[in-house]
């Protein structure tokens, strides 16, 4: 398996759920209260892919920050911004899975202020960590080599496994007219 394929195609399938997300929550498919096992399943799937976008973009600061020039001030000065970046999806992500777990606990009861703060979060969430190209991938390209990929991208059996059986939960779950598979990612 190749690391850096495995990197690009879950971020394209957090993209393709956020996506879909969205698309729930701005009214395409069934009706709020119909769409408590889509937006659960989403959350889950929001909260698995997040923790190992984290990782492995943690990785890449940690390694770049070890091998860049120490005289490459605007290098160091990125990832000091990337950094804070991270710190704040985190935190953005924290306060998202209390929201899904105060949805699961709820029921459809919660389903309309889960939405409410959904639509919250991915206003900031999109604002954050809006699809952008990688601004490192000369220095990762230069600096990394075939090992470094395969620590960053951390798949294992039972991380492959768990990401298609979440995958497939967003799937099974989506309301109609709305298909995770087939929505289109692109990169700015």
């Amino acid at each position: 398996m190749d690391p850096r394929a495995e990197i690009a195609r879950e971020r394209r399938r957090l993209m393709q759920v956020r996506l879909a997300f969205e698309q729930a929550l701005d009214g395409s498919g069934a009706a709020d209260g119909e769409r408590l096992g889509f937006y659960l399943a989403c959350g889950d799937y929001l909260r698995f892919s997040m923790e190992r976008l984290h990782r492995q973009d943690q990785l890449i600061h940690d390694y770049l920050k070890e091998r860049l020039p120490a005289a490459d001030a605007e290098a160091h000065q990125r990832l000091d911004e990337l950094q804070r970046r991270q710190a704040k999806s985190r935190e953005l992500m924290a306060g998202f899975g209390e929201q899904l777990e105060a949805l699961r606990a709820a029921g459809r009861d919660g389903v309309a202020a889960f939405a409410a703060a959904a639509r919250d979060f991915l206003a900031r969430f999109k604002a954050l960590l809006a699809p952008r190209k990688n601004p490192f991938a000369a220095q990762t390209d230069q600096l990394f080599g075939p090992v470094d990929w395969v620590r960053i991208a951390g798949v294992s059996d039972a991380s492959l496994a768990e990401e298609a059986a979440l995958f497939a939960a967003v799937c099974a779950s989506a309301p109609a007219g709305i298909d995770p598979e087939s929505l289109e990612v692109r990169h700015h």
